[in-house]
């Protein structure tokens, strides 16, 4: 079994992931470094350089990888559960949670960081709406979704292993 933490930039997949990864003694895993790490360049650089159509075929290929592991917790870019080949491959080798936050507090979270090339591409907070909207219905199609809007990051930890426990002792 492996969990896939799904969500909009900045809604805590990394932050989470680490440490949910440590509470299971597994492995924890960011598609977005591991594309870094392939590439010997940053996302934006990625972007700059490519293209975005690039960047997903990255992504599609880290989580074929991925997806052959056991004991993984994979914090996933944003853009990565969209498209029903990669949905796919997330809703049978992964326990999905989708990391839901208000779009307001994503957009506090988000704003001003150079690490995200997408705010090029997006640069006013109603293209980040659009965007954040036109990927709703995939983060949606998650085995669990869990609220992260003023939550302490143990109460979100208790909420994922609460829904993952199931979905775990039903695959072994």
């Amino acid at each position: 079994m492996n969990i896939a933490l799904i969500g909009f930039m900045g809604s805590g997949k990394t932050t989470i992931g680490k440490r949910l990864a440590c509470q299971f003694g597994w492995t924890f895993l960011d598609s977005d470094v591991l594309i870094q790490e392939k590439e010997h360049c940053t996302i934006a650089e990625i972007f700059a350089k490519n293209s975005e159509g690039y960047f997903r075929k990255c992504e599609k290929s880290v989580l074929a990888e991925i997806a052959e592991l056991e004991r993984v917790v994979l914090a996933t870019g944003g853009g990565l559960p969209v498209g029903e080949e990669n949905w796919e491959i997330l809703h049978q080798r992964f326990f999905t949670v989708y990391l839901k936050a208000d779009f307001d507090e994503l957009f506090l979270r988000i704003t001003g960081d150079p690490t995200r090339p997408l705010l090029q591409k997006y640069p006013t907070r109603k293209h980040l709406k659009e965007l954040y909207l036109s990927r709703l219905g995939w983060y949606e199609r998650a085995h669990a979704i869990i609220d992260t809007t003023q939550k302490k990051l143990e109460r979100i930890l208790g909420e994922i292993i609460e829904h993952a426990y199931p979905f775990y002792t039903n695959q072994n």
